[in-house]
C-alpha cells in the first residue's frame, strides 16, 4: 500500500524534516517500515506505514540518527506511525493487529478534547496528525 505518512514522490527524508526542518530532495531514498518485526513488516506494508529516509537516517552505519540505530529515533518513528494509523483506521485498534502499542505498553487513558491531544502512559501526542517532537531529540 502507498504510505498514509510520507509521499515518496516529493524525494524528501521524514526524518530530515522532522528532526531538522530540511526538505531539500535527497537523490536516494529507502523505504522504511515503521513497526518492525517479520509480521508486523508486513502489517505495516498493508496500513501504508512506511516513511522514506536518506542513508544518514535510515542505516545503522549512516550516523548517530539513524533509525537503526538510535532508539528513540524508531520510537519516534513508531509513534508517529501509531497516530496516523489510528487517523487513517479509526474503527481498528492498533494493539490487536501490531501486539502492542508503539511506545508504550498501555492503552490510552484518557482524550482531552479541548487540547485536542490523548493522554497516553509516557505522554501526550496530538490526535489530529504526527506528534511533536520530543525534547529528548531536539539536542
Amino acid at each position: 500500500m502507498k504510505s498514509i505518512m510520507h509521499d515518496r514522490k516529493d524525494g524528501t527524508c521524514w526524518l530530515c524534516i522532522k528532526l531538522h526542518g530540511d526538505y531539500s530532495r535527497k537523490s536516494v531514498l529507502h523505504e522504511h517500515h515503521a513497526i518492525g518485526g517479520t509480521a508486523n513488516r508486513k502489517q505495516s506494508e498493508k496500513y501504508g506505514l512506511k516513511v522514506y529516509l536518506c542513508i544518514e537516517h535510515h542505516l545503522y552505519d549512516g550516523g548517530p540518527e539513524a533509525v537503526h540505530r538510535n532508539n528513540r529515533i524508531r520510537r519516534y518513528v513508531e509513534t508517529a506511525a501509531q497516530a496516523a494509523f489510528e487517523k487513517h483506521f479509526p474503527w481498528l485498534d492498533f494493539k490487536d493487529i501490531f501486539g502492542r502499542y508503539a511506545s508504550w505498553e498501555q492503552a490510552p487513558e484518557e482524550e482531552h478534547e479541548e487540547s485536542g491531544c490523548r493522554q497516553q502512559a509516557g505522554g501526550i501526542i496530538p490526535i489530529d496528525g504526527l506528534p511533536p517532537l520530543p525534547d529528548y531529540l531536539k539536542d
